[in-house]
């Protein structure tokens, strides 16, 4: 919906038929006191707003005492007519596009719908007095969104039903029917906390899944976490194996073979040996050499039992000694045998670095103790769950005895007791009305709130002191600062107020698809260059169709911004004021 043009004849301070055709954004120069508010009077007065009084109305000078508007629409035709004569007469029609025409009270209620009361004063707006959302009562707010969000028709529901039950129970108003209509509400509140707690079972039990998948995620995180060390003791475990093998070829060489394989002479003279021993030239030396060659063995075996064996073999009568392994490969598995070694040695630091971390010892305790509470919240919420499945268990026993006990009572006068079930019926319809007003409340909420976010966000990202701003559930209008902490409105200025103002009503008109086009009287006023340019950029261009009723002053300003005008001028002489377009 859009407004394409308006025509005034006799109104206000214009004299005879004045017409304005509007453009994408449109300029209306007036100096104050010429007739730029009796514009937008006049189309408040079409629309059918009350508050202005219809003998202020007809221009002084007028020929006749006959007075119309007419708003031409992108879909219809509004005129609204006055005849000040000695009784006043008023008429409206409304012309559609496809030519069907409502006259009068029709007329009247096409227009409450079209464009409700509430709207006009946003739509036509005042900057000098208009209204501002951030200031309306609560209850004004949610009479505004309750119709945005088409909650209306609940509301009526709720507030209606209870006035017929209300009624209903004063008309059989009696000792008799007090205690069974003790009973009835006894057994209505029941099943009603029955209901309210079979939904918060649901919800319970959805929470508790979300609990339990959190505490499985951490669970897997610790385990990750553990696993980095557990991983390197796997390897070092590995590595010890391999070593192990490798020292235990090497122990059943070093035992005989080890001597002859690092003694080429000595394995010589053995070969050649007869059944005689060997001839030792310096046995002190020996000694000494067979003592460290024990201990780098390291064999489980005594030093003579060690001794006893290598006699053995270099006193045996075989005269071939034959050895189970070359020098070079003796000498690769020594090779072998030291990298194992460093390699252990390795892992075994890099085991120490990460369980000496401290950072990994705070991590892990930040995570175990968060397991802890988790597991704790855990059971509580298990808790909570099996006690409130009780409740509801208890509670559906306690309403089938009160219904065992109404129904009896029921039975022994139907015909006196017969109101109760209109009664409970109400009752229910009103509940029932309003639990979808609130799960209702709730989606809209939500998209109108990001609606709302994207078309403040420029806005916002201008100010480091202002976070957010979105409706609550109980049709507060929210503003928080970036620690989330609410922020008064007093803190605003005049141009942030003004801004976030229109900003709402631009996602209220977006959300409803109620106009794409805004009027305003004085839309700078006193904000500084500062303001204006962010009013103007981040506000009133978002609209469709921009006019604009602007002082010289204004207009000043509004000629720096480089902006596609059609421009207005407003005359006025010794019979009133006139409109002109000017180039």
């Amino acid at each position: 919906m859009k407004l394409t043009s308006i025509t005034l004849n006799n109104m206000f301070s214009y004299h005879g038929i004045n017409s304005i055709l509007f453009d994408k954004i449109s300029c209306i120069i007036g100096t104050n006191g010429f007739g730029k508010t009796s514009i937008l009077n006049s189309i408040k007065l079409c629309l059918g707003q009350s508050n202005i009084d219809i003998n202020s109305v007809l221009n002084n000078n007028a020929e006749e005492k006959v007075c119309w508007v007419n708003l031409d629409f992108q879909e219809f035709n509004i005129k609204r007519a006055w005849e000040l004569n000695d009784k006043i007469e008023e008429s409206l029609s409304i012309i559609m596009k496809d030519g069907e025409k409502l006259e009068d009270d029709e007329a009247e209620h096409f227009i409450q719908n079209k464009i409700p009361d509430f709207l006009i004063d946003f739509l036509f707006y005042d900057g000098e007095i208009g209204n501002n959302l951030l200031l309306l009562s609560n209850t004004k707010l949610k009479s505004i969104f309750d119709y945005i969000f088409d909650l209306d028709l609940l509301v009526n529901t709720q507030k209606d039903s209870q006035s017929v039950a209300k009624k209903l129970l004063e008309k059989n108003d009696s000792d008799e029917t007090k205690e069974l209509l003790t009973l009835e509400n006894e057994r209505l509140e029941v099943l009603e906390l029955i209901s309210n707690q079979k939904e918060s079972l649901i919800e319970k039990e959805k929470e508790y899944k979300v609990l339990k998948m959190n505490l499985q995620k951490l669970n897997t995180q610790i385990r990750n976490k553990s696993k980095k060390v557990n991983k390197l003791h796997e390897e070092l475990d590995t590595v010890k194996e391999k070593l192990d093998e490798k020292t235990k070829v090497f122990k059943e060489l070093i035992l005989w073979q080890m001597p002859l394989l690092l003694n080429e002479r000595l394995l010589n003279s053995i070969k050649r040996k007869s059944e005689s021993a060997l001839k030792i030239e310096d046995e002190s030396l020996f000694n000494s050499k067979f003592n460290k060659f024990i201990q780098e063995i390291n064999s489980p075996l005594e030093k003579d039992e060690i001794m006893k064996v290598f006699k053995t073999n270099l006193l045996s009568s075989i005269s071939n000694v034959e050895l189970t392994i070359t020098k070079d490969k003796f000498q690769a598995l020594l090779e072998e045998m030291k990298d194992l070694k460093l390699e252990i040695n390795q892992i075994e630091d890099k085991i120490k670095k990460v369980e000496d971390s401290i950072m990994e010892q705070e991590m892990m305790r930040s995570l175990m103790e968060s397991r802890e509470e988790q597991e704790e919240n855990l059971n509580k919420f298990e808790k909570e769950l099996y006690e409130l499945e009780d409740n509801i268990e208890f509670n559906i026993k306690k309403s089938k005895e009160i219904n065992k006990v109404l129904t009896q009572i029921f039975n022994s006068n139907q015909k006196q007791y017969a109101f109760i079930k209109g009664y409970e019926e109400l009752l229910i319809i009103s509940r029932a009305s309003e639990k979808v007003y609130n799960k209702r409340l709730i989606n809209e909420l939500a998209i109108f709130n990001e609606k709302l976010k994207s078309n403040t966000s420029k806005f916002l990202k201008q100010y480091k002191h202002i976070k957010d701003i979105y409706i609550n559930k109980n049709h507060n209008i929210v503003i928080t600062d970036k620690k989330d902490e609410v922020l008064s409105t007093e803190l605003l200025s005049a141009g942030q107020k003004q801004v976030l103002n229109f900003m709402i009503v631009k996602t209220i008109l977006d959300f409803k698809e109620f106009a794409s086009f805004i009027m305003v009287d004085t839309p700078f006023g006193r904000l500084s260059s500062k303001n204006r340019e962010l009013l103007l950029n981040t506000c009133y261009l978002s609209f469709g169709s921009l006019i604009l009723l602007v002082t010289d002053n204004e207009y000043d300003f509004v000629k720096t911004q480089n902006l596609n005008l059609k421009t207005y001028m407003i005359q006025k002489d010794e019979i009133g004021s006139k409109i002109e377009e000017i180039a």
